[in-house]
Formats: structure tokens, sequence, C-alpha cells
């Protein structure tokens, strides 16, 4: 089968177009024909290896759709044929957190495509409880859109306890799960206040739904006070980490929260330890999405009432551009590869 492989650490170049074989089924498993898969940051990060290290070789890709066509020997034949998403948290199903839908939390926590092989292939095995039905009339691209970012951006906004007519501040929303956290806040009722750096994507984001879009840098805590009254937000939706972590900190208002769902620029940052017990402050961390998330996504996809923005579609060949792309930062949104 035709994938594309992450055989050593380094540039969107490193991404190998191989012919591997296709994958055996393991007793729990299921292999899906995949058609479309989306990329996530978390790719990028797994190629260039600098913050999270894999063994390698590994196929990417966490979010994808596609048919099953071979199901394991404990799985009912009857799945042949079913037409599924991919729910990207693997864990063991029968601990505490797992029966509360809490997967995530599972000692045995992983991901598809940095765990195991993932969607950047013509077929994938993966375990039966992770191949979601996908509603009939939703087509094999948004499927494979919305699986990571949406149910990780509902997970962190619940995380950090997001409420009507509070003011939420959103790092990176340029990108797929900031993206996610601008339309599912806004939907929730609350004010956004955005924080981009591409000046195409502001009236974008602002369509979204976005009060305010802010710049990154020296400045921005400046910038939200500004906007706030002084007052400050109530929460932050952290997932840059390293290179905004203090200005995020010096956005909140008295009581205020942040929730950290990511470590995109790097692991350590500085903490002004005066703001956080003057100002009463949380640091919330939140390690992916629960099932209780995906499942409440994938309704309020289906149902329309979010739309993923599918901004770019390539075919699963022209993977470096893709991840060239997703690294310039021009992309509002996801960007799908068909295979």
């Amino acid at each position: 089968m035709l994938a594309v492989r992450i055989d050593r650490y380094g540039p969107a170049e490193s991404l190998s177009l191989v012919d591997v074989p296709t994958p055996e089924v393991g007793p729990r498993d299921v292999l899906i024909r995949v058609y479309a898969t989306g990329l996530n940051r978390l790719d990028l990060l797994l190629r260039d290896g600098e913050v999270f290290q894999v063994p390698l070789p590994r196929i990417p890709g966490t979010d994808f759709a596609g048919e099953i066509v071979a199901v394991g020997s404990e799985i009912s034949p009857s799945r042949i044929g079913e037409r599924v998403f991919a729910a990207p948290i693997l864990s063991c199903g029968v601990c505490e957190h797992c029966k509360a839908e809490e997967d995530n939390l599972c000692k045995y926590f992983g991901t598809i495509g940095s765990t195991i092989n993932g969607g950047y292939a013509e077929y994938v095995g993966i375990p039966a409880r992770n191949a979601v039905p996908l509603p009939d009339q939703m087509d094999w691209i948004t499927g494979a859109s919305f699986g990571l970012t949406y149910a990780t951006a509902a997970a962190m906004l619940r995380r950090g306890q997001l409420v009507a007519d509070e003011t939420v501040l959103v790092l990176g929303a340029n990108g797929g799960l900031g993206y996610a956290a601008v339309e599912l806040a806004r939907s929730m009722g609350a004010r956004v206040i955005a924080v981009n750096r591409e000046p195409q994507s502001r009236e974008a984001l602002l369509r979204l739904g976005a009060d305010a879009v802010v710049e990154p840098g020296p400045d921005m805590a400046s910038s939200v006070l500004e906007l706030t009254g002084g007052k400050g937000v109530q929460l932050v939706f952290e997932h840059v980490a390293a290179a905004t972590f203090e200005q995020s900190i010096a956005s909140l208002g008295l009581d205020g929260r942040l929730v950290l769902g990511g470590v995109t620029t790097g692991t350590r940052a500085p903490l002004d330890l005066k703001a956080v017990f003057t100002k009463r402050l949380q640091v919330l961390g939140c390690r992916g999405s629960g099932r209780k998330d995906l499942e409440s996504v994938l309704h309020r996809v289906n149902s329309g009432e979010v739309r993923p923005n599918i901004q770019q579609v390539l075919p699963l060949e022209r993977a470096v551009e893709a991840h060239q792309l997703m690294e310039s930062g021009r992309i509002l949104g996801k960007i799908v590869l068909t295979v």
C-alpha cells in the first residue's frame, strides 16, 4: 500500500512516500481503507522531533475517515463496510476513566499516528473501539477534519470552565485547534479575543465570531487589557506555550484561569508567581479529549452548529507541500489529504 512515513526527524522534506505492506489485523482491531486524512500540528511536532519523539519509522495521521474492509477475530463481521472516522485517543477501554468517557486520563493513554501508525496511508489498522460510525450525510473530508482539534478544543474549554458572557483569549487562532476554540467558545455565548499574526486571517476570524483580534508578542497583554477595560480575561486558551505563556498569564484578570493543552513552541516558560497569588490564578492542564468530548463535537458538526473550515485539500502524494503550508502560518483552518 502507499503511505507517507517519517523515517527521520527533520523538515517537511524528510517525509517519505513509500510502498509498505498492508497492516495485519489484530483480534480486536479493524482494517480501514482510508479516503481522507486531516493534518494537525501534532503531525509537524512528531516529524521535527523537537518536542515529541516516537520510535521511527512512523506513519503519522491522527484524524482520518474511511471504510472498514476487514475485522479481527473478536469483532463482528457485520462491521465490514461501515463508514467510520477515527477517535484519536488510544486507551484500555475498561478502567474507571474509560468507563466515564474520560479515556484521555487512562493509564494507557496514547494517540493514533504517534503511539501507533496513523492515516497517512491507503490502509490503517486501529482498535475497533476507535472506529466511530460516520453519519450517512457526512463526507469523508469533513469526517477527517474534527476528531482531534474540535474534540480537544471542547475538552479544553470544559476543563477551563468557560461559561456564557465570559471573555476567553484564544492563542494560535489561525490554526486548526485555535480556530475550533473560537467557533466553539462563540457558540457557548462567550466573548472571544483571538490571537493571530497573519493579516489575511484577521477578517476571517472576525466573521467566524471573534470579537477582536490581537497580535502575539510583547504587547499582547497590553492589547488585551485595553480591550477589556483593564480587567483582563477570565480564561486563556493556551497551546502555543513557551513563546506566549508569560503574556498569557499577564492577560488574565482576577480569579482568571489558563488552560494548557499543548506545547507547540516548547515546554519551558517563565511564570510570574506574584501574579498567580495576587490575582488568584489557576493554571489547568488538559491532556487530549475524552470520548464524551468527541461525541459532543460529532453532534454539533453533524447538526451544522459548527463547521470545520476546510482550507486546502491535497492528494496524499503532496504531503510535503501540505506540511509546508501548515508551517507557513498562511492557512486558517484545516488541510486535508485525500487517499
